[in-house]
């Protein structure tokens, strides 16, 4: 645009938001965001707050909204899923598939899957135990683990375990698609299910705002699997929503521990649907 003499620039409408501040300098135009904060400057939060509640990594929380971290999900499989491919480059010719598929569980365990294991665990429990659905949702606030859960608990780390030592000699992709299964999973709890209770920090993740980003997560996310595994995809998107539904009609809806449980479902079945 040419400046003229008679020209006259505006002073602020147009001005760009400062990067430094993340905040968008005063405007006279009707419906600028005055004062408020760039919608860049929240999705780095609910990016940096994905990250710190979904994994081990030392990043302290810029704002606590479980809602919005849902979108990231995709982004924290991706990088656990690096890890793996990492650790699988570095460690596989030098100790072999034994000790990577060994490496590559404790690993993915303590920087993330930890406590997904514990809602699987817990899970289990509920799901053995005698009585209606607020009796099964007591046990899932409990910190013990009954025989169940802690049975399958270690034929589920030992089929893991197996699993990845055979699949390994193939190559090294699953290990990095298994924790975006996992997540896949998740997601798609989110949304064929609703909460079972209204308090809880399961509840947090269930909403209006959370079930359109985990739509958004979903469809790149789902396309991206989609075309590396199209039969594996199909076969345990039908799982993902048998799954949810079934909980749900057990203990009237998802609660935190039912969608850790997803995750750590979603990660086996795909190990064990790539075992043909």
């Amino acid at each position: 645009m040419e400046k003229g003499p008679g020209r006259r620039w505006p002073a602020r409408s147009l001005r760009p938001p400062c990067v430094s501040t993340g905040r968008w300098p005063p405007s006279s135009l009707p419906g600028s965001p005055k004062g408020g904060n760039l919608p860049l400057k929240e999705e780095w939060s609910a990016l940096w707050g994905a990250f710190s509640f979904f994994t081990r990594l030392p990043l302290r929380p810029l704002a606590f909204s479980p809602d919005r971290f849902v979108l990231y999900l995709p982004l924290v499989g991706a990088f656990l899923g690096g890890v793996n491919f990492l650790l699988g480059k570095t460690l596989l010719s030098p100790y072999g598939p034994e000790a990577l598929a060994f490496g590559l569980l404790l690993v993915q365990y303590f920087l993330a899957n930890y406590f997904h294991f514990d809602g699987l665990l817990d899970t289990l429990d509920a799901l053995a135990a005698q009585g209606d659905r607020r009796r099964r949702l007591e046990i899932l606030k409990g910190p013990e683990i009954g025989a169940l859960g802690f049975l399958f608990g270690f034929f589920h780390l030992l089929g893991q375990f197996l699993a990845l030592k055979a699949l390994l000699v193939r190559g090294l992709g699953p290990v990095f698609f298994k924790p975006l299964l996992g997540r896949w999973f998740i997601l798609w709890g989110l949304i064929f299910g609703r909460p079972a209770k209204e308090e809880g920090l399961g509840a947090l993740f269930f909403g209006k705002r959370a079930l359109f980003r985990a739509g958004l997560a979903l469809v790149p996310l789902s396309l991206f699997l989609f075309w590396f595994y199209p039969w594996e995809t199909v076969v345990l998107w039908f799982l993902a929503y048998g799954i949810t539904k079934f909980l749900e009609r057990v203990f009237g809806g998802l609660t935190g521990d039912h969608l850790g449980a997803l995750c750590e479902l979603g990660e086996a079945l795909f190990l064990l649907s790539l075992l043909r």
